[in-house]
């Protein structure tokens, strides 16, 4: 595989827990791209998930991937040198992790040859068991990665995330990695129901995109723009990691 001048990052969502919300910020993050001109290849690794809310599903342009499949790490070193493609984003299934973790011990010095940095996202609810699978993650991806962690609120505005504030060996991640963290504030549950059973993105219900009686009350439209406007403000923080070098820059003089 020949070198590759041009840098590409490469996003994708982690964790060993299910419904923590990892596809929800990776349909968030897709969308904050396409906003800064950025073209992202989206890849939809969750091949166990089998309902209506996996990656592809709100994005049909996505590719599949199985990770459990020989030769599927190979296909994804050739996706990285798409041609005006600056950013990748999966959205890893919870079942990837052990494949995940071989293919960065395995390949991770020809990525470098590619100019290819990482960054993952760890979503991760009030509970000791999510934030442990962010942790174990660590522990084997070390500092071949960057790190975004999201707390996702859930069903609890001002959770006190009192595990992840306090726990130890949150702290030592914290203090090795120096991840970026940011909270992804509670949502309506009905509201959320919806986009799942509608496999609507908020960008679709902020344009009026939609069929569904519930999406067209004023009040559903404007809490769609306060979800979006957190997701973004926390993704803006972020943009060192979630950005490739220059790639803004690039897009503008090319315009």
């Amino acid at each position: 595989m020949k070198p590759t001048n041009r840098n590409t990052r490469v996003i994708f969502t982690q964790g060993g827990k299910g419904g923590v919300g990892k596809t929800e910020v990776a349909i968030a993050l897709a969308s904050w791209l396409h906003e800064r001109g950025l073209r992202p290849l989206l890849l939809d690794f969750d091949v166990e998930n089998t309902n209506k809310s996996g990656l592809q599903n709100f994005y049909p342009t996505a590719e599949k991937f199985d990770v459990h499949q020989h030769g599927t790490l190979d296909e994804f070193y050739r996706v990285c040198q798409t041609p005006d493609i600056d950013v990748i984003l999966a959205d890893m299934g919870a079942g990837a992790g052990v494949t995940t973790y071989h293919w960065f011990e395995d390949a991770f010095d020809l990525t470098q040859d590619m100019n290819i940095s990482f960054t993952a996202v760890g979503v991760t609810i009030n509970d000791a068991g999510s934030v442990q699978s962010i942790l174990k993650w660590a522990s084997n991806l070390a500092d071949k990665v960057d790190y975004l962690v999201v707390l996702n609120e859930m069903h609890h505005p001002r959770n006190p995330f009192e595990y992840w504030h306090d726990a130890a060996d949150v702290a030592r991640f914290i203090k090795t990695f120096k991840p970026d963290v940011m909270t992804m504030s509670a949502r309506v549950e009905e509201f959320q129901a919806e986009l799942r059973n509608q496999t609507l993105t908020l960008e679709k219900v902020i344009r009026g995109d939609v069929d569904s009686d519930f999406f067209r009350y004023i009040k559903n439209s404007v809490r769609a723009k306060k979800y979006q406007r957190n997701l973004f403000e926390g993704f803006d923080a972020a943009a060192k990691l979630l950005v490739p070098i220059n790639a803004a820059e690039d897009r503008e003089e090319h315009a």
